[in-house]
């Protein structure tokens, strides 16, 4: 097969991802290849690649035409090839370099991924007997595990802003609690976004029910972590990092997001199985 046509073999392979449009909707760039010392070119325009005519060039790839056959023929990659084996060399921007080399990396990810309340995960930052398991809640994450979703672990509001051990509960003016949690959410809406340009599913933003903090449907002691009243009873409403979240991300644009409470569970407390069963029959619907 020729140069030119194991070119048109990478470049139309890359235009028929999905992806390729949201990697390329801010870049323009364009790119020489030297295979052989014979120069082909490409530009990115409208989020695709085009073979051009233009000899002027951001990046440039050198290489022979027996590294490009096994690229065209996914036995090298081409990400690889340039930062690992060497077998591509290039001039320009190692961002630009890191970009183009993305673009033709196969995906076995299911691209799906969960926001998840950090102690689901870590179960260190809550109280003493706060939790029936040891380090994390295993039925719940090989649940997630099970649905081949990314797990991110967003950061605990009350350890970042209150303390490990929550020493500065209900000490702290509401206005400057709700600040501290307002800009933890904020860097947490950042990632969401970031996952929704790049064509992402969020399947979850799973809270921990009641949570003061983390609750979505339900929270419990709410007024008395902003130091409002010694009321502990549970209430039909989110927890305040959650309000912030949630407002956060209205403000944004970011519509219909998939907010639920998962219950907590407490040292011989029964309901584990229910709610494993609730989780794991939204997920299958999602």
């Amino acid at each position: 097969m020729k140069t030119s046509q194991l070119l048109l073999k990478l470049l139309e392979r890359v235009n028929r991802q999905t992806e390729t449009p949201l990697r390329l909707a801010d870049w323009s760039k364009s790119i020489k290849w030297v295979v052989d010392g014979e120069a082909f070119f490409w530009e990115v325009r409208a989020g695709l690649l085009h073979q051009v005519d233009t000899p002027e060039a951001d990046i440039v790839l050198d290489c022979t035409q027996d590294t490009l056959r096994k690229v065209a023929d996914r036995r090298l990659p081409l990400f690889i090839a340039i930062w690992a084996t060497g077998d591509i060399q290039f001039q320009g921007s190692f961002a630009d370099a890191y970009r183009l080399g993305y673009l033709f990396l196969d995906d076995s990810r299911k691209r799906k991924v969960v926001f998840l309340t950090h102690c689901f995960l870590n179960i260190n930052t809550r109280f003493p007997q706060g939790c029936a398991f040891a380090g994390a809640n295993v039925p719940m994450i090989n649940t997630l595990l099970k649905h081949d979703l990314g797990i991110i672990q967003m950061p605990c509001p009350e350890f970042l802003c209150m303390g490990l051990e929550k020493e500065l509960y209900g000490e702290i003016p509401e206005s400057e609690l709700r600040d501290c949690f307002r800009n933890i959410a904020a860097g947490v809406v950042d990632q969401i976004e970031a996952y929704l340009a790049l064509g992402y599913e969020i399947s979850g933003i799973i809270g921990m029910n009641p949570s003061p903090s983390c609750g979505v449907e339900v929270s419990k002691g709410k007024g008395t972590m902003l130091g409002l009243d010694r009321d502990t009873s549970e209430v039909e409403e989110s927890g305040v990092f959650i309000e912030e979240l949630m407002r956060l991300a209205e403000q944004r644009g970011l519509q219909d997001l998939p907010f639920f409470g998962i219950r907590r569970i407490l040292p011989g407390e029964e309901g584990i199985d229910s709610r494993i069963q609730f989780l794991d029959s939204y997920l299958s619907q999602a």
